[in-house]
């Protein structure tokens, strides 16, 4: 999850002016992290990955309902984490049990305990590992930012390092493609919205809100847990449960339905 190298090679980039650079600088980044990240992860505690992620879960439900692009969000970072198909159904367990109303974030931090020299290490692991919760949204909550501080005081982080890493990951995301909504609108969108969800222009917003449930969990990455591990497959189903969704937000807000 270490995003450093990437942000580095992309501001030498762009001092450049030249775009080929700048995608240059971030993909020679991108090595370097990688590198870094197996590095880091033989250092950190053998239970991190599970608290971890149900410290995602607690952030993620703490304004009241974890959203799609936050489960998303999960399912990425896991594979970005090199997890096997037992390792991704136990983060995923304990991304669930995070959203527990009596999930007690205290003792799940303790659980990491505080190794000699790698105080601050662990916690900016788990920093970066939640930071896109927060930056998926227009504005953070106020229970996301005392969430987040919390894990800072228990790590050591000061508010500087928590600012510079805030930085450091809304620049990734910009590299990365995330910097906001991909959902097109113009002329034909509506069209290729109702051709999405496998609907006429003249379906009824009943037959719409049945069509997005029905292709969101047939086509939710969370299906091909332990069937189809594939990354790529995986990948696809991503794509594919984004696209849906996006379709069908359109359609929702064009015709003004909750």
């Amino acid at each position: 999850m270490n995003m450093l190298g990437k942000v580095i090679g992309g501001v030498v980039g762009l001092v450049t002016g030249k775009w080929p650079i700048v995608i240059a600088g971030v993909l020679l980044g991108h090595q370097f992290d990688r590198g870094y990240a197996k590095y880091a992860a033989r250092r950190l505690p053998a239970n991190f990955v599970p608290v971890a992620f149900a410290v995602m879960g607690h952030l993620a439900k703490s304004d009241g309902r974890v959203s799609e692009d936050e489960i998303r969000l999960a399912r990425t970072a896991m594979h970005a984490m090199d997890l096997d198909g037992d390792q991704t159904r136990d983060a995923m367990n304990a991304f669930n049990a995070g959203k527990s109303p009596d999930f007690d974030l205290d003792a799940a931090l303790g659980r990491l305990g505080k190794p000699a020299n790698l105080e601050t290490a662990i916690g900016r692991q788990l920093i970066e590992l939640l930071l896109p919760v927060l930056l998926i949204k227009d504005e953070a909550s106020r229970a996301e930012r005392r969430i987040l501080w919390q894990v800072c005081e228990v790590f050591s982080v000061s508010r500087v390092e928590l600012a510079q890493m805030e930085a450091a990951s809304r620049i990734n995301r910009q590299f990365s493609g995330h910097a906001g909504p991909t959902t097109a609108d113009g002329p034909n969108a509506a069209n290729n919205a109702f051709a999405v969800l496998g609907l006429n222009a003249d379906a009824s917003d009943k037959e719409i809100k049945n069509a997005y449930r029905r292709l969101t969990n047939r086509y939710h990455p969370d299906k091909l847990v332990g069937v189809n591990d594939d990354p790529a497959a995986l990948e696809a189903a991503g794509r594919k449960t984004r696209e849906i969704r996006e379709a069908y937000e359109m359609l929702r807000k064009r015709r003004g339905f909750k």
